[in-house]
Order: structure tokens, then sequence, then C-alpha cells
């Protein structure tokens, strides 16, 4: 869905117009940003695009997040988000240095069911930026050089971006001098 009035690259429109994108733009907030609400499936191939072709070689991706869309009740993202079990927003922003260009991709994702295929061989920075996606709002990568976690232990399974993620621990962690070793006790709520 493209507006005649806004001027988005043909370059990037003629790989666009078969993933059917909704594509937004504001010439007066930020000149050159283009924000595009892609399919999941096209995510990979748009990447490949975008590092390999001629014209946009020097591009650098500079964000790969998500964003939490649990209990969600507005209509700006209805056609977007196919199904209820979708909850994530996930998004990636790259910047070309030739055409001094900014481009966003948001695509919907559930966390921890859907896989999308890692980025590690197109763009370099990207094993850290999915690790992290990863491990702090859920979203899977299939085909990742180092999945290792960067923060969190290893036990733990939650994923502390989520809306779901309780404010207050469960557990707490605690280091034992006399054992040298790393305990967990269950948390007391005291109500005053």
């Amino acid at each position: 869905m493209f507006n005649a009035k806004y001027k988005f690259p043909l370059s990037i429109y003629l790989v666009f117009e078969n993933t059917t994108p909704i594509v937004y733009t504001s010439e007066t907030l930020t000149p050159n940003h283009y924000i595009c609400f892609i399919n999941p499936k096209w995510f990979y191939s748009i990447n490949l695009f975008l590092k390999k072709d001629l014209f946009f070689n020097l591009s650098t991706l500079i964000e790969l997040s998500a964003i939490d869309l649990f209990k969600y009740s507005g209509t700006f993202l209805k056609n977007i988000m196919h199904s209820k079990s979708t909850r994530l927003l996930v998004h990636s922003s790259y910047y070309f240095y030739l055409t001094k260009l900014r481009l966003t991709l948001f695509f919907p994702s559930a966390a921890n069911t859907t896989t999308t295929l890692s980025l590690d061989k197109i763009f370099k920075n990207s094993n850290w930026l999915e690790r992290e996606a990863s491990e702090m709002f859920g979203v899977s990568f299939k085909n990742k050089y180092d999945s290792r976690t960067l923060l969190l232990d290893y036990s733990k399974k939650e994923h502390p971006l989520l809306k779901t993620f309780p404010c207050e621990g469960n557990f707490e962690l605690y280091y034992d001098f006399i054992d040298q070793n790393l305990y967990y006790s269950n948390v007391k709520s005291v109500e005053l």
C-alpha cells in the first residue's frame, strides 16, 4: 500500500512490491526515514538483498529489538497482526551510507514459537543483537553461530522484557563464601 505523495526510493520499491508492505514516512519530522511492516517470511531475503545489492551494499544494521503487544487494544496494528498468538512486533533498523537513507522493518512474531532465520551471515553485528532479542523477548533465531546468553542464567526460561514478567523476582540468588557456590532461595513478600 504505497501512497503517491511519499517518495519511496524506486529500487527498494521494486523489491518490496511482492511483499505487499505497509509503508510510513514523514518528510517533516524525519526526512529519508521509512518504516515498513512486512510479512516475516520475507525478512531474511530482504536483508540479503539490502546487503548484496550494489546500490545498498554500504548498509549497516543499527538495531534489532522487539515490542511486546500483550493486551494491546489499538486498531492501528489489527491488519498487521495476523493471529491471536502473535504478541511481538520485531523491528530492525538499517542505515544506507550512499543514499543517506534509514529504513526500519517491522514484522509480527510469536514469542518462543516463530523462528526467524538468523542474519549472522549477512550482518556481522547481528549476532549480539539477536542474542539480546532472544534472551530478553523470547524471539527464536534459526542457524545462529553463537546462541549463548548475555545476562541471564542458563537455567532461567523467563524473558525479562515481556509484559508478563513479574516486577518482583520469585527467587533470590546469593553466593555462599564457605561452600563457594551459588544458591537460590524463594523470595518472601512482607506486607507493611
